[in-house]
C-alpha cells in the first residue's frame, strides 16, 4: 500500500515537569523544541501494511489495553472490556488465551498490565485487584507461578528475569509529592531504587505512554510529565525533556487542587505530551496534545534534530508498540475507529483490530 496512507484521531492526557533533580544532576538529557507547524510529508515512510487479527468466539478483543511482540506473534490484553489476554501469530491468526480470568491461583480478576520476561518463554501479568503478579508460559498460555506485591501499580516491565521496573500509582499514596518510579529486585524482595519525584494527583490522568522498549533503550512517560526517563538497571535517567516553550503545563497549575487543575487545564488548554515514546537509532517518536480534539504525533530525526508534526485526525500509525532499523508496528483503539467517521470500521478487514505495519526509507 502506498506510504501516503494516513488517516486518523483521539486523544488522552499526559502533561509537563522538569526532571527530578536528583537524577538529572549526573546525566545529561536532551531538549527537543516542538513547534507547532505541521505537515503531510511522509517520506520517512516507504510503505504501509494492515495485519488483521482473527475475530471468532475464542478470540474477541473488546479493545486494546497493550500489545506486545514476540518472535512469532503478538500478546495482546485488553483490561477494559474483555479483561482477556489473548496470543496472535505474525499473520494475526489465534492461537490461544493465556491464562482464565477470574478469582484465585493462577487466575487474573483484571490483566492491569503485562511484561515480557528477558531470558525466558515467560509472560508475566500484573492483577492489582488480587496484589499480584502471575506468571504464564508463552508456548500454551498455562499458569507457572504467583509474585505476591504489597504495593499499588499503574504498569510494570521486567528488565531481567529479578529486576522489575515499576510505575507506582500515586492517586494511592495520599502526598502532594511522591516517588512515582521503582526498581524492585526479586531476589532481595525489596525496591534498590525509588524516582521520578511528582504531584501523585497527577497519576489520576489516562497515560497514552508508561514504558515502551525501543531498538535501544527502555523509555518511561507518564501523565503530567514532560520528561521521558531511560530505564536501568539501577533506576530511572533522564533522556529527553519535550519543551513546548510558553504552552507548557506550568508548576502553578500542577499545584492546583485537583479540580481546579482539572479546570485551568480546560481554560487555557496548554500544550503536553501523550506518551507512546518510541525510539530506534534514527528516530524517536511520540504523541502530544495541543489546541484541538485530536493527538498529535511528531517524528523526530535524531541526526538532524528535526521534528515533523502530523494532526492525529490524518494519522494511523500513532500508537507504536514496536520498533527496529527497518519498520515499526503501531495500532489503533475503538475511539479512535470511532472517531474516524467511515462505515468500514476495521477497515473491512476483520471485526477485532487491525496491526499497521510501517517500513521505513533507507
Amino acid at each position: 500500500m502506498s506510504k501516503y496512507i494516513l488517516f486518523v484521531l483521539i486523544g488522552f492526557i499526559i502533561f509537563s515537569c522538569a526532571p527530578d533533580n536528583s537524577d538529572s544532576e549526573n546525566h545529561n538529557f536532551s531538549t527537543i523544541k516542538l513547534n507547532t507547524e505541521f505537515t503531510e510529508s511522509v517520506d520517512f515512510i516507504s510503505d504501509t501494511t494492515f495485519i488483521p487479527l482473527e475475530f471468532c468466539d475464542d478470540c474477541i478483543i473488546g479493545d486494546i489495553s497493550r500489545i506486545l511482540k514476540v518472535p512469532d506473534g503478538f500478546i495482546i490484553s485488553d483490561k477494559r472490556i474483555t479483561k482477556r489476554v489473548l496470543k496472535f501469530n505474525n499473520d494475526g491468526g489465534f492461537e490461544f488465551v493465556i491464562g482464565t480470568q477470574g478469582d484465585g491461583l493462577g487466575n487474573y480478576v483484571l490483566p492491569f498490565d503485562i511484561s515480557l520476561i528477558p531470558e525466558t518463554n515467560r509472560l508475566a501479568v500484573l492483577d492489582q485487584n488480587q496484589r499480584k503478579i502471575i506468571i504464564y508460559s508463552l508456548l500454551d498460555g498455562n499458569f507457572i507461578e504467583e509474585i505476591p506485591i504489597n504495593f499499588q501499580a499503574k504498569s510494570l516491565q521486567f528488565i531481567s528475569p529479578d529486576l522489575i521496573a515499576v510505575h507506582f500509582d500515586g492517586q494511592f499514596s495520599g502526598k502532594e509529592l511522591d516517588y512515582l518510579g521503582g526498581i524492585l529486585d526479586l531476589q532481595k524482595k525489596e525496591f534498590i531504587y525509588q524516582g521520578v519525584l511528582d504531584f501523585s494527583k497527577t497519576d489520576q490522568n489516562i497515560t497514552g505512554g508508561d514504558f515502551l522498549f525501543g531498538s535501544k533503550d527502555l523509555l518511561f512517560s507518564k501523565s503530567f510529565n514532560d520528561t521521558i526517563y531511560r530505564v536501568g538497571e539501577d533506576g530511572f535517567y533522564p533522556k529527553y525533556l519535550i519543551d513546548f516553550g510558553d504552552k507548557s503545563v506550568s508548576d502553578e497549575i500542577k499545584k492546583l487542587p485537583l479540580m481546579d487543575m482539572r479546570m485551568r487545564l480546560m481554560r487555557e488548554v496548554p500544550f503536553y505530551h501523550n506518551g507512546n515514546f518510541i525510539e530506534n537509532e534514527k528516530f524517536l517518536f511520540f504523541l502530544w496534545w495541543g489546541e484541538d480534539e485530536f493527538e498529535n504525533f511528531t517524528f523526530y530525526d535524531k541526526k538532524h534534530n528535526q521534528t515533523l508534526n502530523y494532526q492525529g485526525k490524518n494519522v494511523i500509525f500513532k500508537r507504536p508498540f514496536y520498533i527496529n532499523d527497518d519498520y515499526m508496528l503501531s495500532y489503533l483503539m475503538n475511539d479512535d475507529y470511532e472517531r474516524m467517521g467511515v462505515k468500514q470500521q476495521f477497515f473491512g478487514l476483520s471485526q477485532n483490530q487491525v496491526i499497521i505495519k510501517i517500513s521505513f526509507s533507507n
